[in-house]
């Protein structure tokens, strides 16, 4: 029987069947990591090793594995009192506890006037559920041990603040992860995977996505919940090629499920079969051709800004600018310069509210003139709406991949990005990232954005995808309920020219055509 660990309560909260996956396979069966994911988890373990560096903490010593000779090894050190434990091993029934820090109290318990609290170092800059849950399961083991439950936990946050929190208020929320931990690991096939925004990045992807596929399994259409997915499935439509043409004559007929939200999941399953987007008709407005397109790219572990890049106007042949500051301090005279040619009345398009919440941030602290942020343009919110796509869009890739065909990482993968920092040719590859997803949103403005825009909506894509609708479709098998890429013209990125290293230099670039950055 595998042990319940806290990696599987952290697992859970993001994905209740990548929880099932690791009770039941092994290591060997995850797909090996991508050079990125690694590199990001290396910061981690080398965050963590600096933190307890400057500590004075003790460790139990034990052979590898054997974890009943390692808790007996903590309890020594518990009882010796020592002041900070690294890594105790906490275990009980078909639990087990690996705590980063251990910290000892005042305060009576089985180890004798003193007690101890549970603290978990991580290197995100603020707490999250997972990780508060991974702490309150290994307390429980620790009260357990000693007798007494410790009043608080803490996570030790990546700019090094303890964010300490009350255990009362979450043990229930862990006994109830638990206990579906145990179900999952007693009964692996009440289980079955979800398309969702964590699936990309994800060691299991590869063997839940062709699954998903095969079934034509209802999570693969936009705007699909767990719950309707349940809901379809009860009263007879569970597959996408069903869900296309399904047309309940009563509200019980559809599971009492919303008429509107019905019609937008069939519309969204017809998508699906016809393999595009199908424009959504939306009243006239300006084509914001004379608006600038400004995108960045980060470094999440470092609270860093890497590069930013600008498309004005926002069109394919606009002319593309960039700017890579080599410090935070520098970030906000960059991204001004990098701006400061474009018009005052011309709004700034951006995707998602990363753009918008680092302006407020700095803008903030400098008495920033506002009218700048009343500028912004969220193009992630308008093209959510202009279109109804053949998958569930999010992150930047899947509009790139699903609204325009393009492959979203031919210039490389925006989490690979810090690590580009540390290669010889890591400035042009920055660039040519920002010049390609530049010229994507500048696509998807136009096929997209520009198209719903239109008096003329009724298309040859609106077309193509009521045919495809009528065309009849092989009915497959129904799971029981339990809850070409387009090509792309190439061209070769001019070398930048080098920069010192103390401020970031704006970087003009005219593009010929339209075309793209080689990958």
């Amino acid at each position: 029987m595998r042990r319940i660990t806290g990696t599987h309560v952290y697992s859970y909260v993001k994905c209740r069947h990548l929880a099932s996956l690791d009770l039941y396979l092994s290591r060997a069966d995850r797909r090996e990591a991508m050079p990125w994911e690694e590199f990001a988890a290396k910061r981690g373990r080398d965050f963590e090793d600096e933190y307890v560096a400057g500590l004075s903490v003790v460790q139990p010593e034990y052979p590898e594995r054997d974890f009943v000779a390692g808790q007996a090894a903590t309890i020594e050190l518990l009882r010796g009192g020592a002041e900070l434990v690294h890594q105790a091993v906490l275990s009980s029934e078909d639990r087990l506890g690996l705590p980063d820090l251990l910290r000892k109290l005042d305060g009576p318990s089985e180890f004798g006037e003193h007690h101890y609290e549970v603290l978990d170092v991580k290197t995100s800059g603020k707490s999250r559920g997972d990780q508060i849950l991974q702490v309150v399961f290994y307390t429980q083991l620790l009260a357990e041990l000693q007798g007494r439950m410790p009043e608080h936990g803490a996570l030790i946050l990546k700019d090094g603040r303890e964010e300490r929190f009350l255990i009362a208020d979450y043990v229930a929320a862990c006994d109830q992860v638990v206990a579906e931990l145990r179900r999952l690991r007693d009964e692996p096939e009440s289980s079955r995977p979800f398309l969702q925004m964590a699936c990309g990045g994800c060691y299991h992807d590869q063997r839940c996505l062709p699954e998903l596929k095969a079934r034509s399994d209802l999570s693969l259409v936009q705007g699909m919940s767990h719950g309707a997915r349940a809901i379809l499935e009860d009263v007879g439509c569970g597959t996408i090629e069903e869900l296309a043409q399904f047309h309940p004559d009563s509200p019980r007929a559809r599971g009492n499920l919303d008429a509107t939200l019905l019609r937008r999941l069939r519309r969204a399953a017809q998508a699906h079969l016809a393999g595009r987007p199908v424009i959504e008709a939306r009243p006239r407005s300006d084509k914001l051709d004379r608006s600038a397109i400004v995108h960045m790219i980060t470094d999440a572990f470092q609270d860093r800004v890497l590069g930013f890049g600008m498309l004005h106007p926002a069109t394919a042949d606009g002319q593309f600018t960039f700017v890579l500051p080599r410090s935070a301090a520098a970030e906000w005279s960059a991204f001004r310069e990098l701006t400061a040619g474009v018009p005052a009345r011309s709004v700034l398009l951006h995707f998602g509210d990363g753009l918008r919440r680092w302006h407020e941030e700095h803008a903030f602290s400098r008495e920033a003139d506002p009218s700048v942020e009343a500028r912004f343009v969220d193009l992630q919110k308008r093209l959510k709406g202009a279109a109804t796509y053949p998958a569930p869009v999010i992150l930047l890739s899947d509009f790139v991949k699903h609204g325009i065909g393009r492959d979203p990482l031919r210039a490389g993968h925006p989490g690979a990005a810090a690590m580009w920092m540390l290669e010889e040719h890591g400035d042009a590859r920055l660039e040519a990232k920002l010049r390609t997803d530049l010229l994507d949103l500048a696509a998807l403005k136009a096929d997209i954005l520009d198209a719903a825009a239109s008096a003329d909506v009724t298309d040859s894509r609106v077309a193509d995808h009521q045919e495809a609708v009528k065309r009849p479709v092989a009915k497959k098998a129904r799971p029981k309920s339990a809850d070409a890429k387009a090509p792309v013209p190439k061209a070769s990125v001019r070398k930048s020219p080098a920069r010192k290293p103390s401020t970031g230099t704006a970087k003009t670039k005219a593009e010929n055509g339209g075309s793209q950055a080689q990958a």
